[in-house]
């Protein structure tokens, strides 16, 4: 970070010529996310690497586009030598974590009783002044189940076209944001996205469909994946910064992101982003992923579930019969539990329904459940709520050793607080919660974590490569 400019553009003409590549399929292939370099700095190498310099989101991130024949690797070595750069990193890709549409083979919605969502309903239905910002595909905005639940941001109704009526840094964005297309329309385009948005807040006894876990909520809308089937982390930070922006503006109590995608590779960036959500209240659930793998890996980072942040849950995919399902990632230590994911039956586009199965699924059921648990006990934290939701899971024997809580998501009992008997939320007795335990199931009450990867030293995870693509790429499952 001592090197000067004049330094930099003689090292970049260097290393262009010689480094290689990672696979295409893991990042953008022209293009890098730096954060503490100025335009002007960046683009003092247009000469020779910098095709363009353009803001992502709204906290000093810079997406570098790169001109053919430079290598994303060599642009991360150089612009990481730039001064006062705290980051420099590839534009990963993201995948929707769900598998193919399954036939209708159990009972419509069979997750709610199983989680016991009807004595949670006896206690709360939910809160129409709780936002779930749903990160993912876009959500269809014409949804007869979800129309009453779409949050809609009064400032921009009410206020005056082609003007940023709520100061929020975005112009006449109603429904939330298309990171993708940088428009206010974020309209899903394939289906995932409405289905997870059903499953946290499909409109009861209105007559057709199913129900959310939230009969009352907002939904706000927020599109990355894009129409190949992928989103870019520049894109997903976008949505974050912009979820955080219009909460700060007081145009929505954002208080949970949801995300149903995954994807290989560290990002600083992404994390970054996450860690400003948590600053401003927010948790942050995500989808383990359905490679089978079990993302404690020291050989494959798999972002955001393995992502070592206070306020990340990640979340496995369980079956009607309370096993994990087959495709279902996992992690003692970075998987915090499970929900159903399997045959789940929810909103789709074209007014229309549909059964999915992936841990896609399992996510909007646990984003809903922390919405239902603020609206019955609104003054909850971030820490608070996260820990409410966590301690109060039914312990199933599938999970056990699987995630570190070893249990499965409970509506009821997160919403009236009372926790299972047969739960020990301290089984090692280090005197740290198995959900914020490094090693859950061996006793490390010093929490000793050399690399900060959220797995502790004493239980570190497998040695696997990332599945299909060694330590690097990834794929739609």
């Amino acid at each position: 970070m001592n090197r000067t400019l004049k330094v930099n553009a003689i090292v970049l003409l260097l290393v262009l010529g010689s480094a290689g590549s990672l696979p295409a399929q893991e990042y953008a292939p022209d293009q890098v996310i730096v954060n503490g370099a100025t335009e002007a700095m960046l683009m003092a190498f247009s000469g020779v690497s910098v095709k363009s310099v353009t803001s992502v989101g709204r906290s000093g991130d810079r997406l570098v586009t790169l001109k053919p024949g430079i290598t994303v690797r060599a642009a991360v070595a150089l612009l990481e030598k730039i001064p006062n750069v705290n980051y420099a990193c590839p534009n990963y890709k993201r995948w929707p974590s769900e598998t193919i549409p399954t036939d209708p083979g159990y009972d419509l919605q069979w997750g709610w009783p199983k989680i016991e969502a009807p004595r949670a309903w006896d206690v709360s239905t939910g809160d129409a002044s709780i936002t779930v910002g749903v990160i993912d595909t876009g959500v269809d905005l014409d949804h007869p189940d979800l129309l009453a639940n779409l949050w809609h941001n009064a400032a921009e109704v009410s206020g005056t076209p082609g003007v940023d009526d709520d100061l929020n840094g975005y112009v006449d964005d109603i429904h939330g944001w298309n990171a993708v297309a940088g428009t206010p329309d974020p309209s899903d385009f394939d289906g995932h996205g409405t289905h997870c948005s059903g499953t946290i807040g499909a409109v009861a006894n209105n007559g057709q469909g199913g129900v959310g876990a939230c009969w009352s909520v907002r939904i706000m809308a927020l599109r990355f994946i894009n129409d190949l089937g992928f989103g870019l982390d520049s894109d997903a930070i976008e949505c974050i910064d912009y979820a955080i922006a219009t909460k700060n503006a007081g145009s929505a109590d954002v208080r949970v992101l949801s995300n149903s995608w995954s994807g290989y590779g560290p990002s600083p960036a992404l994390r970054a982003a996450i860690v400003r959500a948590r600053n401003a209240g927010i948790v942050f659930t995500c989808a383990a992923g359905n490679d089978s793998f079990d993302i404690d890996s020291s050989k494959c980072v798999i972002h955001p579930a393995a992502i070592n942040e206070s306020n990340v849950i990640a979340v496995a995919a369980t079956t009607s019969s309370d096993t994990i399902a087959s495709f279902s990632n996992y992690g003692s230590s970075l998987c915090e539990l499970g929900a159903p994911g399997n045959n789940v039956y929810s909103t789709v586009i074209f007014d229309s329904y549909t059964y999915l199965s992936g841990t896609s699924m399992a996510c909007p059921h646990l984003s809903g459940v922390l919405a239902l648990t603020l609206a019955a006990n609104p003054s909850l934290t971030v820490d608070q709520l996260i820990d409410r939701v966590l301690i109060n899971v039914d312990p199933v024997s599938s999970l056990n050793g699987k995630t570190s809580t070893g249990g499965r998501l409970n509506a009821y009992r997160a919403v009236a607080n009372d926790p299972n008997p047969a739960y020990d939320s301290d089984r090692d007795g280090d005197g740290v919660l198995n959900h914020r335990d490094n090693c859950p199931y061996d006793s490390n009450p010093g929490q000793e974590d050399g690399d900060n990867d959220g797995v502790g030293d004493i239980c570190p995870g497998p040695a696997n490569p990332c599945p299909l693509f060694g330590c690097a790429g990834s794929s739609r499952p």
